[in-house]
């Protein structure tokens, strides 16, 4: 069953692949293509992908090891401590100005925990 997950992600990377090199023809980024794309193969789009079960889980899982290693080759380990302080006063008034609002009222609302921190 994990062969056919690995063949369904290598068919959408290549389908990706394509998107990236008509936008590369373009000049212009490859991202909006690649939402178009989610968009027309995702849930009631144009056509339907019949992927397996577990695609999602393996390519979400695959993607984000795949950001770490980018980010890790394109910054330092400084640069991204730098980064981390300098962005932590707009952390703070993040967690200040939206997710405070969000855990006081999903504990009005009587969420549970889980869904109460996702609010």
């Amino acid at each position: 069953m994990s062969g056919l997950v690995f063949l369904e992600l290598g068919a959408v990377v290549f389908g990706l692949a394509l998107l990236a090199r008509v936008a590369d023809r373009v000049e212009v980024s490859p991202i909006p293509f690649y939402l178009v794309a989610g968009l027309c193969f995702g849930e009631g789009g144009v056509a339907h992908l019949d992927l397996s079960e577990n695609f999602v889980e393996v390519a979400a899982e695959i993607g984000v090891v795949l950001l770490l290693l980018t980010l890790g080759l394109e910054y330092t380990s400084a640069e991204l401590g730098h980064a981390l302080r300098t962005g932590a006063p707009a952390g703070a008034v993040d967690i200040a100005l939206n997710a405070t609002p969000g855990v006081i009222a999903g504990l009005l609302l009587g969420f549970d925990a889980k869904a109460t921190l996702l609010l």
